[in-house]
Parts: structure tokens; C-alpha cells; sequence
């Protein structure tokens, strides 16, 4: 038992990292809000473990898209995602214009998460799905994403949004506000609310895809989604300092 023991604190000393709980290598990790033994408030870095339906949020800092953000009346962050399965069974992030493209596309999670850090050095977050998907949710979410791969990105629907012929509005939401699960073109936030609403992680009735931003989903203060996703936690590639010292 102690070689086992000296074997692990090498390890952990090496950089290794401990597969999860479930046997697979954890895909980053996320910095969750915690305390210290005096009580007061001290992030912790905990393994991310993927699981379908969790959403993902990017921010590059882009000074472009965040002046046209503010002029829609909304900000950062500005793109999003859902985490779905593959046909092959994979883990993968259906999104809609990654990294201003006009298409939608399946990216591979590991090598999405770790692009998108080193390319832009910009902030990920993610929101974990609560709920286990069934086995034919998720069969009816990897069939959505595959349907949507290859659409185009809706360029004319973003740009509306600057002015008042789109659908977000108290009276134009009460008339317009809808989930539309069959477009030929989406918007990055209006394709994972269509991808939750498949499978019943959002209620139609309460979130329509089309007048909801990535900033309205990222916490709780336009919807409360408290009931299927955690709290939005940092995303990084490896643990911070702190926490490997913990080991």
C-alpha cells in the first residue's frame, strides 16, 4: 500500500492526471466556486467530465462583436454550443459559426476546448447538464445535430438583430417568440435552445430559440435553468497550481 501510495504523489508530481471516477481521462477541468477551511470563498479545479446537453460558452474579447453585441443590448459572452454525442459515440460540440465560419459543424470536444484556448486566449465556460439523457434523447439529439451539420449560418437573422424588425421585445416576444426545430440557418444561441428543446431540457413555452442570446443563458437572471444546469465554471486546460499542490 505504501509503494501504491509513493507511486500516485510521483505522478501527481509529474503533472499526471487520474482518470475520472467513471475510467475516462477528464477533458480539462473547471474552476468551481468553493471555500477554504476558514469559510471564505476560494475556487477549486475539480476534472470536467462531459455530458450530452451541457452547454459551452466562448468569449474572445472581440471588440467588434462586442460593440454589435451592445447595440442588440446584450454582451459576453459571444458564442455557445451544446455538448452532444456523434453517431460514432463520441463527444462532440454542435455550433453554429465557430470562430466566425458560416456553417454548422460537429466539432471533436478535446480538440474544440483546446483550439479555441490556444488560437484566441479567450475565456470558455460551461454550464453541466444535470439530467442523464435516455437512451433514445439521445439518440434524438445525435440525430438533430447530424441533420443541422452543413447549414449555413444565419448571417441576415444576426444582423437584425440591431434593429426592431427582429423578435426579441416584450410585445414582438409575445407574438414571435417561437422554437423553430427545422431551419436551413441558425444563429449559434437559436440552434442550442432548438438542440435542448428536442430532447425536453428546454421548456418552449419558456425559452424561445429565437430571442435568446448566449448572455441570457450563461446564468439565471433572464431564465432560471437552475433546475437542469449547474452554475457556469471557468474552463481550462489543466489544473491551476493550487490544486495540484493539494494532491
Amino acid at each position: 500500500m505504501k509503494r501504491i501510495g509513493l507511486g500516485i504523489c510521483f505522478l501527481a508530481l509529474l503533472g499526471f492526471t487520474p482518470p475520472s471516477p467513471g475510467g475516462e481521462k477528464p477533458a480539462g477541468f473547471l474552476k468551481l466556486a468553493g471555500k477554504n477551511k476558514a469559510g471564505q470563498p476560494k475556487a477549486q479545479s475539480v476534472p470536467y467530465t462531459p455530458r450530452e446537453g451541457d452547454l459551452v460558452f466562448y468569449d474572445d474579447r472581440n471588440l467588434m462583436w462586442m460593440v454589435l453585441f451592445a447595440y442588440a443590448g446584450t454582451g459576453p459572452p459571444l458564442h455557445m454550443g451544446m455538448v452532444v454525442k456523434t453517431k460514432a459515440g463520441k463527444f462532440a460540440i454542435l455550433e453554429a459559426g465557430p470562430d466566425d465560419t458560416v456553417r454548422v459543424e460537429l466539432l471533436d470536444l478535446d480538440k474544440r476546448l483546446g483550439q479555441f484556448q490556444r488560437d484566441f486566449k479567450g475565456i470558455i465556460q460551461i454550464r453541466r447538464c444535470k439530467k442523464t439523457l435516455t437512451a433514445e434523447q439521445s439518440k434524438a439529439l445525435t440525430r438533430f445535430a447530424h441533420a443541422q451539420a452543413g447549414k449555413r449560418y444565419a448571417i441576415g437573422r444576426l444582423l437584425l438583430q440591431g434593429t426592431w424588425l427582429r423578435s426579441r421585445g416584450p410585445l414582438r416576444e409575445w407574438l414571435l417568440g417561437a422554437t423553430v426545430l427545422d431551419r436551413d440557418s441558425w444563429i449559434c444561441s437559436e440552434l442550442s435552445v432548438a438542440a435542448g428543446t428536442v430532447v425536453k431540457l428546454f421548456d418552449p413555452k419558456v425559452v424561445h430559440a429565437n430571442v435568446a442570446y448566449p448572455l441570457d443563458l450563461v446564468n439565471n437572471e433572464r431564465y432560471d435553468l437552475s433546475a437542469t444546469w449547474h452554475d457556469a465554471a471557468v474552463w481550462q486546460l489543466s489544473q491551476t497550481k493550487d490544486a495540484k499542490a493539494k494532491k
